[in-house]
């Protein structure tokens, strides 16, 4: 059919139905997603945990959080059911497609329920979240699911069986306000919706890549009417605009620039890119401050820029290597469009493409600055201006804040080469597979965006079992860590509470050996168990403050009132002593002894408690608070240790005490290798022997460092 192609939406070439592509999507999607409602109550728990840990002096929220423990305990518990209830609703959407499910809709007149109003006020705010997050990745999936409903003979337009909000519909309909109350529902989806922030784009980038391979193209703007008729159906039934976003068809001819893919779709409106349109202002109001050029007599026209632009690509080489990158963009442009025959004295770049040139060389320029790089990765860094300079002509919203795939392949590739170290088996294979990454983004055709999810879904797939096993160990050592801290604290406090109840008070042998001992013993389990602002580790002092007190009745002639006292306190001594592991024989001793001291005239002493030596406890005080500068780190966040003598480093902050504050910071197989204060962080961080690096990833940082610039200047 002349004047256009259709890209994947015949027959020819297609091994699988549409129903059995779908069927694919579907069982990847619940392979993907399915885990992360257990991780979710696992995620939800450990923040208890810690909000307990924290918690002083307050019964109710206290209260609030055993009540949400226990709730989490019977979903624990019932999680498989949970499970099948999610696949279901996951099925159903997938069994209704193109059309929406139709066991969630309601007519105007039916009345929520106070489940579906529930799911309905904390569910909608996080899909919308989300679809805002990854808005780029899921048009293009939408847009090819255009094109496998038309195959399919629908006439309207299809939602997305992936789109967030049929995603969180789901794991709200697998744990409803019958399974938990209302506060832990909440917090349960807080915890779901940060976890598919980190596993959503992975899977979009397989589902695109998926549909790509299975012949689906995007939706296109014209020529709808000749699909329509392909498929058997009335060329009325599309309208006279077909879809909003248009069919699966794509105008034009297989050409040079597009390596026989589809010529790349019209830019949206530019005003739908305030941050990509303040950038290119900003760059043309420097230009125009520059003296300008008399001798160019016109621009190069578009046809020529992206033919000069193709070349150079394909010559994998950009002129002066020390150069910035705007620079060497713009003399390759140049030199290439010589061979071509136009003479550089006669042409100069357009606007849209100098401002293109501009951006793309100061964006690669602050990557380049910030980052640690091998020399090989630097001239990776400078071939990839080339393909996203195109980019940046054809896509108006590549420098917004939605992060296209593109954005977020350049961020990964940037934290891949950050720091290498060449002779380090690891880091060598990361760098094999930012070299094969960044190869296909060069060797790519223009206007081709599947290869940018598909990278990502690629490098995601390498990185996922290395990821796991660092993890693992990371964890192992901080939560051995952790518990060491604990057990310190523990032991300090203890010593403490005898330290203020012996000192310089003479009391009997009997009542010194059980508070330096059993009495100890308890006041450490009890802290390690429930807290020091629980009722546990308050009975135990109040046991402790009764003994000195009966003492010093004795002491005083108490006469009958000590030994009343004294038989009221022998259940809770036996009681401290078992806990602790005393045997029954040595209880009744001891408990013996104790009554036969205050019976008898036996001498007092000022006994010296036991000190705090040879098992490690470390006898500084617990820091109560962080320097504010410390708390700019966060976990997760990178570090580039450079090194004068070899190669740098890449750390990363794995946890933070909340006891005392220490960051431990792992290599790259999660191992310890630093456990410093906040403040010993800090000074390192400033003395320049740690290079943090940014949590938002290096591209969103530096076009929001750009950004300020602009609006500054």
């Amino acid at each position: 059919m002349p004047g256009f192609t259709l890209q994947g939406t015949g027959d020819t070439g297609r091994t699988e139905t549409p129903a059995q592509v779908l069927d694919g999507l579907r069982r990847e999607a619940a392979a993907r997603l399915l885990p992360l409602l257990g991780d979710a109550l696992s995620a939800e728990r450990a923040r208890l945990d810690a909000e307990r840990r924290q918690i002083t002096h307050d019964v109710r929220a206290d209260e609030a959080i055993a009540e949400d423990l226990a709730g989490l305990s019977v979903l624990g518990a019932d999680l498989i059911r949970h499970e099948q209830r999610w696949q279901k609703a996951l099925a159903d959407v997938f069994a209704a497609w193109p059309a929406p499910p139709v066991a969630r809709t309601m007519d105007q007149f039916s009345l929520l329920s106070d489940d579906q109003l529930q799911a309905q006020l904390i569910g909608q705010p996080v899909a919308e979240a989300l679809d805002r997050r990854f808005e780029s990745v899921r048009d293009i999936i939408d847009r090819r699911l255009h094109s496998v409903s038309a195959s399919m003979g629908y006439r309207q337009r299809p939602a997305n069986p992936l789109a967030a909000r049929f995603i969180v519909e789901c794991f709200l309909q697998a744990f409803d306000v019958h399974d938990c109350g209302r506060r832990l529902r909440g917090a349960l989806l807080k915890r779901h919706e940060a976890l598919l922030d980190r596993h959503l784009g992975a899977l979009y980038a397989w589902c695109n890549t998926r549909l790509a391979e299975a012949g689906y193209a995007l939706a296109g703007d014209s020529d709808h009417s000749a699909l329509v008729s392909s498929l058997g159906m009335p060329a009325e039934a599309a309208g006279p605009h077909g879809w909003d976003d248009g069919a699966a068809v794509a105008s034009g001819a297989p050409s040079w620039q597009t390596g026989g893919a589809r010529a790349p779709s019209p830019p949206r409106r530019m005003i739908d890119a305030p941050r990509g349109n303040l950038l290119r202002r900003h760059a043309r109001t420097l230009r125009d401050g520059q003296a300008p050029d008399a001798g160019p007599v016109r621009s190069l026209r578009p046809e020529e820029f992206q033919a000069a632009l193709s070349l150079l690509q394909a010559e994998r080489s950009l002129p002066l290597p020390d150069a910035a990158h705007g620079v060497r963009i713009r003399e390759g442009l140049y030199r290439v469009a010589g061979g071509l025959g136009i003479d550089r004295r006669q042409v100069a770049f357009a606007p849209e493409q100098d401002d293109a040139i501009a951006l793309i060389g100061a964006l690669f320029d602050l990557l380049a600055a910030r980052h640690l790089l091998l020399p090989e990765a630097r001239e990776r860094l400078a071939l990839l201006t080339l393909p996203y300079l195109h980019l940046a002509l054809d896509d108006p919203q590549l420098f917004e804040t939605s992060s296209p795939p593109s954005m977020q392949l350049l961020s990964l590739l940037m934290e891949l080469w950050d720091g290498a170290d060449p002779d380090d088996p690891a880091s060598a294979e990361l760098q094999a597979v930012a070299a094969r990454a960044s190869a296909a983004i060069v060797d790519g055709a223009h206007g081709d965006g599947r290869v940018f999810p598909a990278q990502l879904a690629q490098i995601d797939a390498v990185l996922g079992q290395q990821r796991r096993r660092a993890e693992a160990v990371e964890r192992r050592t901080w939560q051995a860590l952790r518990g060491r801290e604990r057990l310190d604290a523990a032991r300090r406090q203890a010593a403490s509470d005898v330290a203020r109840r012996l000192r310089d008070r003479a009391v009997l042998p009997a009542v010194a050996a059980f508070i330096d001992g059993e009495w100890r013993q308890a006041l450490v389990q009890a802290w390690l168990r429930e807290g020091a602002e629980s009722d546990r580790y308050r009975e135990v002092v109040s046991l402790g403050d009764a003994l000195i007190e009966v003492d010093a009745l004795a002491a005083g002639n108490g006469g009958s009132g000590v030994a009343d006292r004294l038989l009221g306190l022998l259940p809770a001594l036996r009681e401290c002593c078992v806990q602790c592991g005393v045997d029954e024989s040595a209880t009744d001793a001891q408990l013996a002894g104790l009554v036969a001291e205050h019976a008898s005239p036996t001498p007092r002493q000022v006994h010296a408690p036991t000190p705090l030596t040879g098992d490690g406890v470390d006898e500084t005080p617990i820091e109560s608070d962080t320097p504010p500068a410390a708390l700019t780190f966060a976990e997760g966040q990178r570090f580039i240790q450079p090194s004068a003598s070899g190669p740098a480093r890449v750390l990363r902050l794995a946890w933070r005490s909340t006891l005392t504050g220490g960051c431990l910071l792992v290599n790259a197989a999660g191992a310890k290798e630093l456990l410093l204060s906040p403040t010993a962080l800090q000074a390192r961080v400033a003395d320049g022997r740690l290079l943090p690096r940014p949590l938002g990833g290096a591209v969103a940082v530096a076009l929001q460092d750009m950004a300020e610039r602009a609006r500054s200047g």
